[in-house]
């Protein structure tokens, strides 16, 4: 079986090429970066160096061309920019990237689409959880481009089965976006932004290879699909932060701090990179998902069509995460 992976420097991507180098069933995976040298690197770092089957290539969305490689039997499309420093950024990578990448694939590869829960938006008023059948409500640039990518593949119209996946918050080893929160628990004072709790689907990197197997072994259904993806349970941001002071052995207060005394920082990370680079989550952009209070996802459909459910805990994900870090060097 062959298999192309986008974004393999990235933490999902890493994460998929490493379960597949291990996958005796997969006999080639094609992995299209923009740094070689980058991926190998970071390969050696994980105790695999040079395997037979990986074949990396140099290329960068939009601009890459996939016809010459010939059939795959699977595609897992996870490269896109997250943290842009404008709309035209995020929509030439995450909506002109996946049109040309579905537009050059030769066969008729299965494809999973990695999108986001910021497609869809928070959690609507007065419900639980947010069903995919909910009007689309992104509050960021990043979520509009998410959603209009899965508009334009639609308007594509891909004769090979395409699964988009919108995940929420994802945790696990080489997740960069939880070091602030690691770090900040080594102090003794733990800000939280809101005065309120903030309650959370999240899903765990495992949990989420995981579900693209499942999607690749069950779900059979020819067509476009899109559903959420979580691991158990609801989280709130206060639990996270606990959690990852627990998991560190540190203890700490907990200051909720109001969100209009954060949106000036948010606003000056715009012209001091340095802000944007030590909390990329408070960008004008990104900052915008901060605001609202629940981010709440449904999984049952894909749970019923998959058989699928997540296993992973909180403790366990943010220890193996926080192990990962101490490994690189970057908390003690």
């Amino acid at each position: 079986m062959r298999i192309l992976v986008t974004g393999a420097t990235g933490f999902i991507g890493r994460t998929l090429i490493l379960r597949a180098l291990r996958d005796d069933r997969i006999t080639e995976v094609i992995a299209p970066v923009r740094s070689p040298e980058k991926l190998h690197s970071q390969l050696q770092r994980e105790g695999v160096a040079h395997p037979d089957k990986l074949r990396v290539i140099e290329a960068e969305a939009p601009q890459w061309d996939f016809r010459e490689l010939g059939e795959m039997d699977r595609v897992i499309h996870c490269a896109g920019v997250l943290f842009g420093r404008s709309r035209d950024e995020y929509f030439r990578s995450n909506v002109e990237g996946t049109t040309r990448l579905l537009q050059t694939l030769a066969g008729a590869p299965r494809v999973v689409l990695l999108s986001s829960q910021a497609a869809g938006g928070p959690t609507p008023a007065g419900h639980h959880a947010k069903k995919i059948e909910h009007p689309d409500c992104p509050v960021s640039w990043y979520g509009v481009s998410k959603l209009h990518m899965e508009l334009a593949v639609r308007e594509v119209s891909p004769k090979h089965p395409v699964f988009m996946l919108r995940a929420p918050m994802v945790l696990g080893p080489g997740d960069q976006a939880t070091l602030p929160l690691f770090r900040m628990v080594r102090g003794k004072i733990w800000p939280k932004p809101g005065l309120r709790l903030k309650h959370y689907s999240w899903v765990s990197s495992d949990d989420l290879v995981d579900a693209i197997e499942a999607w690749f072994e069950r779900g059979h259904d020819p067509g476009i699909h899109t559903a959420h993806v979580t691991s158990p349970g609801t989280i709130t941001d206060a639990l996270l932060m606990r959690t990852a002071g627990r998991v560190s052995d540190r203890r700490g207060l907990l200051l909720p701090v109001p969100q209009l005394l954060l949106k000036p920082v948010a606003l000056a990370s715009k012209f001091i990179p340095a802000i944007g680079e030590k909390v990329p989550s408070l960008t004008p952009d990104r900052a915008r998902e901060i605001w609202p209070d629940r981010w709440v996802i449904d999984p049952e459909p894909f749970h019923e069509a998959t058989g699928w459910r997540g296993r992973a805990t909180l403790d366990d994900t943010l220890a193996r995460t926080l192990a990962w870090f101490r490994r690189e060097g970057l908390v003690q």
